[in-house]
């Protein structure tokens, strides 16, 4: 069940006597404003380290995985309200970077504002400005050890020396490694699912004049793991050209698209923008669910969130903006059910920028790893479903104790399986004897030595996978009187089989054990009469339940037998 808070603060008075150049709000609602220079990213007057991509494989960790923390700045002002920091410090650490000479300053302005001062963590750095979300670092895992990392890049503003330079003040801050990957980016326009999915405007080939878009996206692979890269047209049509201004990852197979008004000239454009991401294929094999806020006026900037482990932080509008705040929340609602959403009422939040903007999530350095293939939506009928997830912890650094899948079916109860450890970092589990039109809802929960729980997908119970069982047979009119039978069942050494109505193909034979590795297999052409005098060799198995599996090119036919 969603609890929705709404959190309510006007800008507040800074305590900081140190003179700062302060915007105007026209010049604020286009945050970023820079002179010419600043926009011109071959004048640069930070030298770029640039580095070997990470070995072994990398992937870049995404905002609604487990977290640890939030960075935020304080260049003159914190330009979040404290109402925000306080939240966030309840429960995760919240990193300050700001200047020695600050410090004192801004941890009595923190305390005098209700913040958790055991959860805040001051990071000594000069900064220039208050958007971490575009200058800190992307995260990744990379190595065999499965390592935590961090990638910097040219930042986009680079007369913003100090800004440009966290990433590298940040990986000693942890010690981290730091791979610089030398492609002109920015935070707040990039977004992934974790597994191997990215998107950004393709704001990304104009600042990157010197690399073809071959090359660009070779780069995003090499240092972030990104195979799929989505470079978009914007459809905001504003100066940013930031993604996060207008569209949101919400989990592996969701994503929040702005909605404006259809008299807005723009109208297509987003209604396009929509359509697209509903018709492209997400890590988990299905479509896109896209869900839509509303921007009806300047200051919305609801996709514009902050996703901190099962908290969502929405920017939420004062004045006659803050009408459509309710609508935005149930939005969120609807595609997250089980989070809590937080609604941040704030007179200086913009279209361009926000909450999101002025935040950065820090992944969990420990974190409880969970990677499944999910079943999703309609899947063909077969005897026996094995559910397979790689479980393992950041920098082995706790130990694995417990893998569960917790599952539905037909609405019933949930029910709990323990999940075996089949080789390494591998868990796997099977359940049989379901029936076509049986809806199974489930998810994959596990528990390591600190100890700590974390599920697949992220929230569990309230969101879980959903898959419905169709019968495949159907989709390729094979008859219902069409099958295969293992015999003698049990068997011992050699194993035959009794068959009705087979089409005469080239098949290939698999033997799975209950946990869905591949025992055998065999590459033969099969008729009627061999089915019933060819036997498999099955005296080397262990002793247990297996599947065999029988493919062609048009078919596909299943039994089950026990090795004694």
């Amino acid at each position: 069940m969603n609890k929705i808070i709404f959190l309510s603060t006007f800008i507040f008075i800074s305590l900081n006597v140190f003179s700062q150049q302060e915007f105007t709000e026209a010049e604020r609602s286009k945050y970023h404003m820079n002179s010419p220079e600043e926009f011109n990213t071959s004048y640069r007057t930070r030298s770029f380290n640039s580095t070997p991509p990470p070995s072994n494989g990398t992937r870049s960790i995404a905002e609604f995985e487990p977290n640890q923390g939030v960075i935020i700045s304080y260049p003159y002002n914190f330009a979040i309200p404290y109402t925000l920091i306080s939240e966030l410090s309840q429960y995760v650490k919240v990193y300050v970077v700001c200047s020695s000479f600050l410090q004192s300053n801004v941890s009595n302005n923190l305390q005098n504002n209700g913040v958790n001062m055991e959860n805040i963590e001051f990071i000594t750095a000069p900064i220039d400005s208050e958007w971490t979300r575009d200058f800190s670092p992307i995260f990744i895992e990379y190595s065999e050890d499965n390592k935590i990392g961090i990638v910097d890049f040219p930042y986009n503003r680079p007369n913003r020396i100090n800004d440009d330079n966290l990433p590298i003040v940040l990986g000693d801050y942890w010690g981290l490694e730091v791979f610089g990957m030398n492609l002109v980016h920015t935070g707040g326009n990039y977004m992934t699912d974790g597994l191997g999915i990215a998107a950004s405007c393709d704001l990304v080939y104009t600042e990157n004049p010197n690399l073809d878009q071959e090359e660009v996206k070779i780069l995003a692979k090499d240092y972030l793991g990104i195979e799929n890269y989505h470079l978009v047209n914007d459809p905001l049509n504003d100066y940013i050209e930031h993604i996060d201004c207008w569209g949101k990852f919400l989990a592996v197979d969701k994503i929040l698209i702005t909605r404006v008004p259809a008299n807005d000239p723009r109208y297509a454009e987003f209604e396009a923008m929509a359509d697209y991401w509903a018709n492209q294929t997400t890590s988990y094999g299905n479509k896109y669910k896209v869900y839509r806020t509303n921007w009806m006026m300047d200051k919305n900037a609801y996709t514009n969130s902050l996703i901190m482990n099962n908290k969502v932080f929405v920017a939420f509008n004062t004045g006659a903006a803050g009408a459509f705040n309710d609508d935005a929340a149930a939005v969120y609602e609807e595609a997250m059910p089980g989070y809590e959403i937080i609604g941040i009422e704030y007179n200086k939040w913009y279209s361009t920028d926000a909450l999101h903007c002025r935040t950065h999530e820090v992944p969990d350095f420990e974190m409880l790893k969970i990677i499944h293939q999910a079943y999703i939506d309609e899947v063909d009928f077969q005897e026996s479903y094995i559910f397979k997830a790689d479980v393992y912890s950041f920098n082995n650094s706790n130990s694995v104790n417990e893998v569960k899948l917790i599952y539905s079916i037909n609405n019933g109860d949930f029910l709990e399986m323990e999940m075996e450890n089949i080789s390494n970092k591998t868990y796997a589990t099977s359940l049989d004897f379901l029936s076509e039109g049986d809806e199974i809802r489930y998810y994959i929960q596990a528990k390591d030595s600190r100890p700590k729980t974390e599920n697949l997908p992220y929230i569990g119970q309230d969101d879980p996978f959903t898959f419905r069982i169709i019968n495949s047979t159907k989709n390729s009119e094979i008859s219902i009187n069409q099958y295969i039978k293992a015999y003698p069942n049990p068997a011992t050494d050699i194993l035959y089989f009794i068959s009705n109505d087979i089409p005469n193909d080239d098949y290939t034979i698999e033997i799975y054990n209950q946990f869905g590795q591949i025992i055998k297999t065999l590459n033969i052409k099969i008729t009627n009469i061999d089915w019933k005098i060819s036997g498999i060799d099955i005296s080397d198995l262990n002793s247990g339940l297996y599947s065999i599996i029988a493919k062609s090119k048009k078919e596909i036919f299943s039994s089950k037998f026990i090795k004694l």
